[in-house]
């Protein structure tokens, strides 16, 4: 099957955000800072979320429905930033549009529908990309650097530490989905980037073992979660729980026989020789807009066609696969 078209590339690359909640407007606000993106349009099945858009993003254009917006003339890519209980619905919208296809994970809300999508993209030929923090980020880029480079030595062990004083967090209050069992929880909305992260840097990752702690309430998501992974032969440990007093905590740290590398609060970096922690400014201004901005660029790449860093739906696929099954345990 041929390939969708793509933009020109002396052209803004347009962009159509189906989703406004938390994720879609980030998305709006961190693309207007890249000049090689245009927002065609956006749309939301909650009025309240369009009202808001339309206050807090006058010039962005709000359609009157889902295919309205994918059928925009300027519409490059499909940004599809709603809970995963849509995302198939709307990622074959944008598949029978010949439209790129740019999805937040986990790709669904279940896993066999995820395989299925997986099966249907590939077999309508559509080019599509899944919104994994680290595929762009610096911080990432590294860490594999210095991996590469030998800089720990030989592998000997990872750690993965997670804790949040409130779930959701204060600013994804208004995502009540987030707290649900059957779309939401840590496990699947943090620790998937980390599980991406591993098979990114080893290239395989499986699970070995998990105890999750769940509430009385069956329709919440998890308190805690202690897994075992393996790459390979690196074992990794995770911690992660919700729910009590001090600090969020997102740390992952990978240690060598000759060294150790960690990132802390995502995007922090810093090594150590066995010695105490050498904080490193991989860039200028904030980690975050940085890691967010590199994303976009990723994007920019796929939407023109060009190599790019972006993990598709079947490494989505992968990593959600790991987490249901931590989930399962």
């Amino acid at each position: 099957m041929s390939e969708p078209l793509i933009a020109d590339r002396l052209a803004p690359v347009g962009v159509a955000v189906i989703g406004l909640g938390v994720i879609g407007r980030r998305m709006l606000e961190q693309a207007a800072l890249q000049p090689e993106l245009r927002i065609v349009g956006a749309w939301d099945r909650d009025p309240s979320a369009r009202e808001r858009c339309t206050r807090e993003f006058p010039t962005v254009p709000i359609a009157d429905g889902p295919r309205a917006l994918l059928a925009m003339p300027g519409v490059d890519v499909a940004y599809v930033g709603t809970p995963p209980g849509s995302h198939r619905e709307y990622a074959l919208m944008a598949a029978d549009r010949k439209l790129r296809l740019f999805c937040e994970k986990p790709l669904t809300a279940r896993l066999d529908e995820a395989r299925l999508l997986v099966d249907e993209l590939a077999a309508l030929g559509t080019p599509n990309a899944v919104n994994f923090v680290f595929a762009g980020a610096p911080a990432a880029n590294w860490l594999g650097q210095r991996l590469r480079e030998g800089a720990i030595g030989e592998p000997t062990a990872a750690d993965i530490r997670l804790f949040f004083a409130r779930w959701p967090r204060d600013w994804q209050a208004s995502a009540g989905w987030l707290r649900e069992r059957a779309e939401g929880g840590f496990v699947r909305e943090v620790l998937s980037h980390f599980v991406y992260l591993l098979l990114r840097l080893f290239g395989e990752c499986r699970l070995v073992g998990a105890s999750v702690a769940w509430p009385d309430d069956a329709a919440l998501c998890e308190r805690a979660a202690s897994v075992l992974l393996r790459c390979g032969n690196l074992p990794v440990t995770v911690s992660a729980a919700s729910g009590g007093a001090g600090p969020d905590e997102v740390m992952f740290t990978l240690r060598g026989t000759a060294g150790a590398l960690r990132l802390a609060d995502w995007y922090r970096a810093s090594d150590s020789e066995g010695s105490a922690w050498r904080d490193l400014s991989l860039t200028q201004g904030d980690p975050r807009q940085q890691a967010y901005q590199a994303q976009l660029r990723e994007l920019l790449h796929f939407a023109r066609g060009e190599p790019h860093g972006l993990p598709d739906a079947a490494a989505a696929l992968r990593v959600q696969t790991i987490i249901e099954a931590i989930l399962a345990a």
